[in-house]
Order: structure tokens, then sequence, then C-alpha cells
């Protein structure tokens, strides 16, 4: 009797763990069916961010269970951060809310704590769409045509405010001093591009896959000339284009940039607030992984000149772990070349 009794509830355990998963699928499905999830993004319309978000939009929808919609709103802000805060603070926790921000948060996040208040280890992380290659270019018109010319030449670069044009604006001007002028205040990306072509700045820095989706023109005409590219090794695309690690860079500051770009390993993340049920979390990451490997996205990433090079939410949150786990050394050194 004790032998049959101690099977009995064994076969209760594996039946249990063998419905357990159904029962969640059921719940997440009863969940999201009828309804809309708001998909935050950090800037305004056309942008890179906003392209990918609106690409992404309707595989991620079709492959959360229950099908609900997915409507994109545009909250521009301190460079992605308002948006960020809002998704982080404010938002429903229950998975209803997804946003899109600049990664370089990240790192800003781990040099000024106080500034940023947000936990980015708390978020939950959906996954990234790219790995996108941060560069710094320049108008040809400028005559810039190596990093080198920075030392003789004056030019200044356009900035968001706290986004990658601020960021590697302002290594180049630690680098080359006074003939670097970042001038931050522009709302996104594409108005510093709007300014570029307008001739108010003489440069940006921003993901070279942004100018190969939103100003493709710019690589057909010849309108930039590309300096230097911020990343462990050369992007195949743009090979001839040498690091910034390649250059003469003071004593210190190799080990301070590599922990600045090590967020561009994820240089289209999407989260998810603190405390999402975990079901539903999983859900939304397997719906991602899905969408990212499904034949038509890739058909539309390809013809639109998305590039695609996705990580995982699980990979993602390691990625954001190591960031944080910089050594307190090059931290300094960051903060004063972020200052």
């Amino acid at each position: 009797m004790e032998f049959r009794g101690l099977m009995s509830a064994s076969a209760l355990a594996i039946l249990m763990g063998a419905i357990t998963p159904a029962c969640a699928d059921q719940s997440v499905v009863a969940f999201y069916k009828g309804r809309t999830i708001d998909l935050i993004v950090g800037y305004g319309t056309g942008g890179g961010y906003d392209t990918y978000a609106r690409a992404l939009a309707p595989f991620l929808a079709k492959n959360v269970p229950g099908a609900p919609q997915i409507v994109i709103r545009n909250m521009p802000g301190a460079s992605s951060l308002t948006a960020l805060r809002h998704v982080a603070t404010a938002a429903a926790r229950d998975g209803s809310v997804i946003g899109a921000f600049n990664p370089t948060l990240i790192a800003m996040s781990a040099l000024e704590p106080g500034k940023v208040k947000l936990d980015f280890t708390s978020l939950t992380w959906i996954g990234n769409m790219s790995s996108d290659t941060k560069v710094c270019m320049f108008r040809t018109g400028v005559g810039l045509a190596r990093l080198e010319d920075l030392k003789t030449k004056k030019a200044s670069i356009g900035a968001t405010g706290q986004g990658s044009g601020t960021i590697y604006g302002v290594i180049l001007k630690h680098i080359f001093g006074d003939n670097v002028q970042v001038v931050t205040g522009y709302p996104s990306t594409n108005d510093i591009a709007l300014a570029m072509e307008r001739g108010e700045v003489d440069g940006m820095c921003t993901g070279w896959g942004v100018v190969e989706v939103t100003k493709p023109d710019w690589i057909t005409r010849s309108f930039v000339n590309v300096l230097t590219q911020f990343a462990g090794q050369r992007d195949k695309r743009i090979a001839s284009v040498p690091l910034i690690h390649e250059a003469a860079l003071p004593v210190g500051m190799s080990e301070a940039v590599t922990f600045l770009t090590l967020s561009d390993t994820a240089t289209r993340p999407f989260v998810g607030p603190p405390g999402v049920p975990a079901d539903r979390a999983a859900a939304l990451r397997r719906a991602f992984d899905t969408a990212m490997a499904d034949s038509e996205f890739l058909a539309f990433a390809k013809k639109t000149n998305l590039d695609i090079d996705p990580t995982t939410g699980e990979d993602l949150a390691k990625i954001v772990r190591g960031i944080f786990a910089t050594s307190p050394e090059a931290l300094e050194f960051a903060r004063k070349l972020y200052n």
C-alpha cells in the first residue's frame, strides 16, 4: 500500500508538471486576447528607434498568445529617458506595456545613478533586434577625410543630449580638445541629420545601421566621411574605417571607452517594467525570438535595409549585468570622459 501511494504521488506530480505549462499558456492567452499592448518609443517618428519598433510590432503581435494588437506610442524626451522612466515606474506591470529606448542610458546609469534613477537589472528584458556599430561621420564638404584631420581642423557634432552623439562626441573632444565642439539639444537623430544637411552642424555620431536605413542616399552620393567606429572589431560593412582603439588614446582611456561601448551590443533593446508576471514575460520573449526568425519579417527587413542581429532577452539581461560589473577604476575614467 505504501508503495502504491508513492507511485500515485509521483504520477500526480508528473501529471501536474505536464498540465502547468498548458494552464500557464491558457492564462496568457486569456490575458492578451482582445487586449492592446502599448509599445512606447523614446523618440519621435521617422528616426531609427521608431523605424525598428514599427517593423517589429506586427510580427511580435502575431506571435504573442492571444494575438493582441500592438500600438506604437512615441514619447520623446531626454534621449528616451522620459519614455523609459514611464515604462519602468509608471506603466502597468502586467505585460501590457513595453518600451524601446537608447541603450546609452545603461552606461549613463552606471556613471550617474542619481541622475538616471533607474535599476536596469530589475527591468524585464524582452530582446534586442540589432547590434549596430556606432560611428562618427562628417559632411564631406567639411574637409575631414581621416580621424587625424581633427588635430588641425575644427568641427561640430550634433547630439541629443544623452545619446551616442554626446558620448562619442565627448570622446573625440577629449582626444582632440577644442577642435571638437559637441552641440546638444536636438530631439532625435533625424533632427541632427536634417541639421547636417542644412549645414548647421558638421557631423554626428550614430549607428551605421541608422544611416543605411534612414539616409541611404548619404552613402550613394558620398555625403559623409566616416572617420571612426566604436567597437571591439571592425564592422564588415565599413571594414576600411578604423576603430577608435586604433587611435593614440590617452593612458587609461581604452578600458573606459570599452565600457561606454558595451551597450552597443544591444542597439535596439525592448523592455518591460519590473515585475511583469513570469508567464507573460516568457511569452513576450518567445514571441520576440520567433518574430526575429520569421521568414516574412526577415524578407521585410532585407527589403527595408534593417540590420537584424538579435539577442534574446536572457542574454540581454546578462549583458546589462556585465555593464554594471565594470571596475570602479574604469568607471571613474569614464566619468571624466562623460563630463
